[in-house]
Order: C-alpha cells, then structure tokens, then sequence
C-alpha cells in the first residue's frame, strides 16, 4: 500500500530575541541533549497607535546544558515559526548552530521592533482587496491568508497553520495580484508586522513574491540538450599561429669551389657558346645521343679527312731524317 507523500510548506524566520526567561528543559535521565525552552517576544509597530507592541512568544530548541541561552542577553536566532491558531502561545523553533550572541540587553540599544523577517512557502487559500485610504492618496493592499504545513518538534507531528501577507499596491506588486490563485503554491518574503489576536496567525508584509513551477525531470532536461543540433562552423580550416609547431630546422647549403686546375679557360667557354649558338637544331630521333649538341668544331668531311692525310704523308718523306750520333 502506497504512503501519503507528506507535504512541507515552512514557515522560515530570523529574528533578534531578548532571553528575559529560561522555562523547564526536557533532558532525558542519562542525556545530556534535549529541548530547551526560553520566553522572548517578537516586536513590531501597531497600525492603530504607532507604538511599539510585542508578542509573547516560546523559543524552543534543541541542544545542551553547556549551549543554554543565557538570560537577559540578545540573540539572533534562524528557524521556523509554528503558530498553531489556537489560543496558546506562539513557538518559534530555533536552529542551535545559527546562534549569534549579541550581548547582554541592558546594553544593546539597537531598536528591535519590526526586525523579524519571515520566508514562507505556503498555499493560497483567501484573497481579498482592502482600500487604503492614506490622506489623498487611496492604494489597494491584498489580503492573502497563506496555509503552512511543517513538522512540530514538540507535538512530534505533522500540523497545518494560517498566516495573513500583506501585498501592497506598490509599482513593483500592483500586477502581481491575479498571481495569487486559490490552490497555487507560492513563495513570500517579508517581515512581520503585526499578529491576528481573532484568528491567531501572524501577519507578514510582503517583500518579495515568487510563483513555484514545481519539481522538473532532469532525464527530460538532459535529453533536449542532447538533441540541439550542430552548429556549422563559420571559419572552417582555423588556423592558429601561435598554435603552430616549429619548422623543422634545415642545414644550409655549403657552395662547393672548384677545383682551379680544372677550370675551364675564358677563351674555350667563348668559342663553345659560340659554336652551340651557330649550330642549327638536331632533327628529332630515337637516339637519345643524337639529341645532344656537339661542342667540338665543326665537322670535316672525307675528302678533307683524305687530303690531309696525303699532305702529312708527303712531307714526312721530304722531311730530313735523324742521324744520331
């Protein structure tokens, strides 16, 4: 059989408190812990006399007898506020490691009065709009009864509570009125200035207003993200220059001095160029040999060859012979 799912819409607050009285303290035998209570009031100024009032109220904590609050000291304390909206007195629940101590009260001289602030997220049960008529200037302020479920430490049970938001009529609030519908979960800040001696609850002017959307599925969320499509690159081919690795390093090249006994004299390489520029072009053949342009001079043909041959042969005959001696 499937549980309830238990709700928990808090009432969370911050208020500075002056300790003028230490109540019983329910330590079991054997225990050094348990909870802790003390008598402050929450201050604030009434609307019909503009003086300062204060509420009783039981501050209740858990915690030991070393980390006892001390009388007529201040405190600045951090819980939840649960006002059952019956006739009895109003407990606000402390959080023992938010403690601050502020001092002894004979010596704090800071005015407390409309200091306690109040985060509450709670569910829209009334609605009403009140005309406020200051001098010659009419605003409309909404009346807004909050139910709060949380948690009681002391009853060890699960207990529902009302509490009266003021939303003014300011720029910052005068289109957030139709935000408020019966049944809608929503999210108020605000400082308390004032408490509902008929209906038991307190009453908190608003500060800050947030509509909740509820929980969301984190799969869902993961999965459109997944799902974008990919973005065209517009500078295609990037390249960083700073990014770049260094040019492998190449050995330069040594030029070579001949050798000066092979040279080739002056005149030789002039009547070279002279004879490849007065030689006509090679036909094209298959022999690659044929291709290349002779530097020698230029050719004699046979019957020069056959002449020469006879004026070499002529005068060696006529030539004196050797006698030695």
């Amino acid at each position: 059989m499937a549980t309830q799912k238990k709700l928990s819409h808090p009432m969370l607050g911050r208020s500075i408190s002056d300790i003028f009285e230490q109540l019983e303290q329910k330590i079991n035998p054997g225990s050094t812990y348990g909870q802790l209570f003390y008598s402050t009031s929450v201050a604030f100024t009434d609307p019909q006399t503009q003086q300062e009032k204060n509420i009783l109220v039981k501050l209740c904590g858990y915690g030991s007898a070393i980390t006892a609050l001390i009388e007529n000291h201040v405190y600045l304390v951090s819980g939840k506020f649960i006002p059952r909206n019956i006739k009895t007195t109003p407990v606000f629940h402390y959080d023992s490691d938010t403690i601050i101590n502020l001092g002894e009260t004979a010596q704090f001289s800071q005015s407390m009065c409309d200091k306690p602030s109040v985060l509450g997220l709670d569910v829209v049960v009334s609605k009403k709009e009140v005309i406020d008529s200051d001098g010659d200037c009419a605003s409309k302020t909404l009346h807004v009864i909050l139910q709060h479920t949380h948690y009681d430490p002391v009853t060890k049970s699960q207990v529902q509570f009302k509490s009266l938001y003021h939303v003014g009529g300011r720029k910052n609030f005068a289109n957030t009125f139709g935000l408020f519908q019966l049944g809608r979960e929503v999210l108020i800040s605000g400082n308390i200035v004032g408490y509902s001696e008929d209906q038991f609850m307190w009453i908190v002017n608003a500060i800050s207003i947030s509509i909740t959307s509820g929980s969301q599925s984190t799969t869902t969320q993961s999965s459109r993200s997944t799902q974008k499509p990919e973005l065209v690159s517009r500078r295609p081919g990037l390249i960083s220059i700073e990014d770049q690795p260094e040019p492998a390093h190449i050995e330069p090249q040594t030029q070579s001095i001949p050798n000066p006994g092979l040279l080739t004299p002056p005149n030789t390489v002039s009547q070279e160029a002279e004879v490849q520029s007065n030689t006509p072009d090679a036909p094209e053949s298959g022999n690659y040999y044929d291709s290349i342009v002779s530097t020698s001079g230029k050719k004699r043909t046979k019957k020069e060859i056959l002449a020469d041959a006879k004026r070499a042969k002529k005068n060696l005959s006529t030539a004196t012979p050797y006698v030695g001696y």
